[in-house]
C-alpha cells in the first residue's frame, strides 16, 4: 500500500476515532441516567449543588436520591453527607468541594471527601427508597375531589399498625361506633378474614382460622356497621421477630438523641430509610411530617410525603402536598395513563 493511500487511511480512522466517541458519550450518558440510585443525600448544610448525568446544575436537597456519575459540589459554608445503600456507609463533602458519584463511594480530585465514621447509626439492611421514584397518575388523585374527602382523611390518618408485637395490633378513631368492622387482604387483594370489635382496636387473633406470615405484604381496612369507612385500605407487613427487635432499638436510640438535642438530619434520614424498608407505613408518614417541619423548603420532603399519603389512601392530602412541592420548583408530573 502506497505511503499516500497509508496517510489518508490514517486521517479516515482518525476522524472517525473523534467522532465515534461524541456519539458514544451521548448514548452512555442517556444509559447511566437510567441507572438505579447508589445513594442518597442524609445531610445538607449550607449551600450546595447537584448535576444530574443529563442535567444542569441546581440546588440539592436533603433525600436526594444519587446516581452513578452524578456531580455535587458544595460552597464555602457547605458540607454533604451521602449515604451509599451498598453497604449503608457515610461519606461527607466537605466546604469548596466537589466529587463524582461511583457505584460505591465518592469520587474526588482536591481531597474533600472522607470517610464518616460513627458507632450511634444502625447496621441494618437499608434499601433504595422506590416510593421516591413512583410515577404519579391521574387516578391516583381521582377520590381527592369527593365531597369531604379532606376531612374523612384526617379519621383515615389517624389509624395505625403495632407492627412489632406478634400478632399485630389495629387501631383506629374512636368514632363512638357499636362495631367495628377489621377487614384483611392478602398481597393480591384477595379476601382472608374479617373481625369485628367493640373498640376501636383490634389484635389479630394468635390462633385463628387464617395466620399472617411473618415478613409478607398485607392490606387492612376498617369499616363500620353500614360499611361506612372507618380506615381506607391499606399495606401493613408482618415484622420478623428479629426486625421488630431492630426496629425498637433503633426507635430508642432515635429517641434518646432527639431528648438530648443531639440528633440531626443524619438520624432523621436513617429513620426515614428504616422505615421505607421494614414497610411500616404509619411510622414513615409519621416520619417526613416531622421532617418537613424543620425544613420546610425542601420540596422532596414534600414529594415524598405525596407519596406516602396516597400509600395510605389519603389523594386530596397528596395533592396539597403535591401543590407545596411545586410552589418550592420542583417538578414532579402527572401522567394521564
Amino acid at each position: 500500500m502506497s505511503r499516500r493511500r497509508l496517510l489518508i487511511l490514517g486521517m479516515l480512522m482518525g476522524l472517525l476515532l473523534a467522532v465515534a466517541p461524541a456519539g458514544t458519550r451521548a448514548s452512555e450518558q442517556e444509559e447511566l441516567a437510567q441507572n438505579m440510585p447508589v445513594a442518597i443525600v442524609s445531610q445538607v448544610l449550607g449551600q450546595a449543588q447537584v448535576k444530574n448525568v443529563n442535567g444542569d446544575w441546581r440546588p440539592l436537597y436533603l433525600l436526594e436520591l444519587l446516581r452513578p456519575e452524578d456531580r455535587i459540589q458544595t460552597e464555602n459554608d457547605g458540607k454533604v453527607v451521602v449515604l451509599f445503600f451498598f453497604d449503608n456507609h457515610l461519606e461527607v463533602l466537605d466546604p469548596t468541594g466537589q466529587a463524582k458519584v461511583a457505584f460505591k463511594n465518592l469520587q474526588s480530585d482536591d481531597g474533600s471527601v472522607r470517610r464518616a465514621e460513627t458507632n450511634r447509626r444502625s447496621r441494618g439492611q437499608i434499601e433504595i427508597p422506590y416510593m421516591l421514584l413512583r410515577r404519579l397518575r391521574v387516578a391516583d388523585f381521582t377520590q381527592a375531589d369527593e365531597p369531604g374527602a379532606y376531612d374523612k382523611e384526617e379519621v383515615f390518618l389517624s389509624a395505625w399498625v403495632k407492627a412489632t408485637t406478634s400478632p399485630p395490633v389495629f387501631y383506629c378513631k374512636d368514632l363512638q361506633l357499636p362495631r367495628y368492622r377489621f377487614q384483611f387482604f392478602n398481597e393480591w387483594d384477595e379476601f382472608l378474614y374479617e373481625g369485628t370489635s367493640t373498640e376501636p382496636r383490634y389484635k389479630f387473633p394468635y390462633q385463628g382460622p387464617v395466620q399472617l406470615t411473618r415478613n409478607s405484604l398485607y392490606y387492612w381496612q376498617v369499616l363500620g356497621p353500614d360499611d361506612s369507612i372507618v380506615v381506607r385500605k391499606y399495606p401493613f407487613r408482618v415484622l420478623t421477630q428479629p426486625l421488630a427487635l431492630l426496629v425498637e432499638r433503633s426507635e430508642k436510640k432515635y429517641e434518646a438523641l432527639k431528648k438530648a438535642n443531639r440528633s440531626t438530619s443524619i438520624d432523621d434520614t436513617d429513620m426515614f430509610l428504616l422505615y421505607n424498608t421494614q414497610g411500616l407505613v404509619d411510622k414513615n408518614l409519621h416520619q417526613l411530617q416531622e421532617m418537613s417541619r424543620k425544613d420546610p423548603e425542601n420540596p422532596l420532603l414534600y414529594r415524598a410525603l405525596v407519596r406516602a399519603y396516597l400509600t395510605r389512601g389519603c389523594p386530596a392530602h397528596a395533592r396539597e402536598a403535591l401543590n407545596r412541592e411545586t410552589a418550592l420548583g420542583s417538578q414532579d408530573p402527572i401522567e394521564k395513563l
